[in-house]
């Protein structure tokens, strides 16, 4: 009798056991998912802020000088934080499709008269570059909803292009779109490749620093010297500065590659449409864009496309996570 009850004691604290790990597995996987989801939200605040400071920090400094400044003060910190350990192929496309594509073109797009809302739209063509990207290298799969969310999407940014009053020259609009494109390929990399983000966003500033210091000579040979520019600048003009190269290129690049570490590339690459809605608002209120009717019509197109996509993940991880509790 007493072994009858010690075994039926057993099996109660087995099966509490079993429950309570149930619960502690879907308590962590719902908070990591939570996580994700908020790094990928304040990344693209961040990246949306992006485009206005670029505006005041190109009165002061020219891109190409720009950018090596966001790879000099990162690439400060490699004897601190040590040398990603990804192979040499991978961390050299990494650093050229995320310092000189991502970073570079988009600033030298500005540069070229390409409104900072506008550069925001543009660069979030990006999400599909990455969702085909992620289909055909990683095997991630695609959701309908996922589709359809991407398209309203897509709708909201053309509704922009050719309704709104932003200027769009051709070739920033090219320059632009490349630049988006190797965004695209920099999320691919660094998901196959899982690696501390700050070592690989300081060892990208390392390897591109020098590259773009060669090209601004080419490209501005009448241009005043890099030493000379940076003394004549007012105080005032390191702010953008310090935004672009600690909220910009380390912060938020840091959250996004958290986010695809946790929830794939599938799931993280519509949370960018957000960056054209936080950059045109911050535009509005910062840099005198014109915010009209039309433009708030497309950026609702936005959201709606993004809730499509974001509603339905949740509710089918929830629903996952209480299948696997019971």
């Amino acid at each position: 009798m007493t072994m009858i009850y010690h075994h039926g004691n057993q099996r109660i604290a087995d099966r509490c056991a079993r429950v309570g790990a149930h619960t502690m597995d879907r308590d962590s996987t719902m908070s990591l998912e939570r996580r994700a989801y908020i790094a990928a939200v304040v990344a693209a605040l961040l990246w949306g802020g992006n485009f206005v400071v670029l505006q005041f920090a190109l009165k002061h400094f020219d891109p190409y000088l720009l950018a090596a400044l966001r790879f000099a003060f990162v690439a400060l910190l490699v004897p601190f934080v040590g040398w990603p350990g990804v192979p040499w192929p991978a961390l050299l496309c990494y650093a050229a499709c995320s310092g000189i594509g991502q970073y570079l073109l988009s600033t030298m797009a500005i540069q070229l008269g390409l409104s900072p809302g506008l550069a925001a739209l543009l660069m979030q063509f990006q999400v599909f570059i990455s969702l085909a990207l992620g289909w055909l290298m990683l095997g991630e799969s695609i959701r309908a909803t996922t589709v359809v969310g991407c398209v309203l999407g897509l709708a909201g940014l053309a509704g922009v292009l050719v309704m709104g009053g932003s200027k769009a020259p051709l070739l920033a609009c090219a320059v632009c779109l490349i630049s988006a494109a190797g965004w695209a390929v920099a999320s691919v990399t660094m998901k196959r490749y899982p690696e501390g983000m700050l070592r690989l966003q300081c060892a990208t500033g390392l390897i591109c620093l020098p590259v773009v210091s060669v090209v601004r000579e080419v490209m501005l040979p009448a241009a005043p010297s890099a030493i000379q520019t940076l003394v004549q600048a007012p105080l005032h003009a390191w702010l953008p500065v310090a935004y672009l190269v600690l909220a910009s290129f380390v912060v938020a690049q840091v959250l996004w590659g958290q986010a695809i570490g946790a929830i794939g590339i599938a799931a993280t690459a519509p949370f960018a449409l957000l960056i054209p809605v936080f950059g045109v608002t911050l535009a509005w209120l910062f840099a005198g864009e014109n915010l009209s009717l039309r433009l708030l019509m497309s950026v609702a197109a936005v959201l709606l496309g993004l809730g499509v996509h974001v509603v339905p993940l949740a509710l089918r991880s929830a629903s996952g996570l209480r299948e696997r509790a019971t």
